[in-house]
């Protein structure tokens, strides 16, 4: 081989070396539904945070039989009443659920990371600790341009449910939300809502269910090994 050629060589070498070592793209966030059935646990999680009161009644159920549960509530609510939600909030893990529930496959890259940012900024400046780095998004609506935005934000786990007791209705009732979400298997992710009632006459019996099952209420970090 001429000396030239062998030059071009090795610098074609050297170009492949360092795009080998060049970090990996982003790429997508993972969609998450459920946990492995060897976890031995359930994760309870509650989104928005529209009624405040419901919120806190259900936070008090929660700490008083021992149950951590997994809160995605929009940093406006925290906004607006940031005492209360340190309280309601107290020894509860957070998830992004965005500042301002708005459905994300309408909105621009730009937007998405602004209402990721923004509610990470809120929550962590008024609750004084991290937030996990778990997106859930508003409606459960989502693309693969959304999932690719969220995993450059940082958010690399998008979280869905695979157990929805539909409590979000006002027709719904809390025997209902009692049928629907108790009998579900380990591992399982149960989507509820700090919005009726009915979530929150609900709770106990889903707790003493899951208790006498002898299954743990876990939230999101244990439940997936964060």
């Amino acid at each position: 081989m001429s000396r030239p050629a062998l030059s071009r060589a090795l610098a074609l070498v050297m170009v492949l070396g360092l795009l080998a070592a060049a970090p990996a793209q982003a790429g997508s966030a993972e969609i998450i539904k459920a946990a492995p059935r060897s976890t031995g646990a359930v994760a309870l999680t509650f989104d928005d945070g529209w009624n405040h009161k419901a919120c806190s009644r259900i936070g008090d159920i929660l700490r008083a039989r021992n149950v951590r549960a997994t809160f995605f509530v929009n940093g406006r609510e925290l906004d607006e009443r940031p005492w209360k939600w340190r309280r309601i909030l107290e020894g509860m893990p957070v998830g992004n659920h965005t500042y301002a529930h708005k459905r994300m496959t309408g909105l621009s890259d730009d937007a998405i990371r602004r209402q990721l940012k923004r509610n990470e900024r809120v929550h962590e400046q008024i609750l004084g600790r991290p937030m996990l780095e778990l997106f859930r998004p508003p409606y459960g609506a989502y693309s693969a341009r959304v999932r690719r935005v969220a995993a450059e934000a940082g958010y690399r786990r998008m979280v869905l449910w695979n157990v929805q007791p539909h409590d979000w209705s006002p027709k719904t009732t809390a025997q209902q939300i009692v049928r629907r979400a108790t009998g579900a298997r380990r591992g399982s992710i149960i989507l509820l809502h700090c919005r009726y009632g009915a979530t929150v006459q609900a709770l106990p019996s889903i707790i003493r269910h899951y208790k006498q099952r002898g299954i743990r209420l876990v939230g999101l970090d244990e439940l997936l090994g964060l």
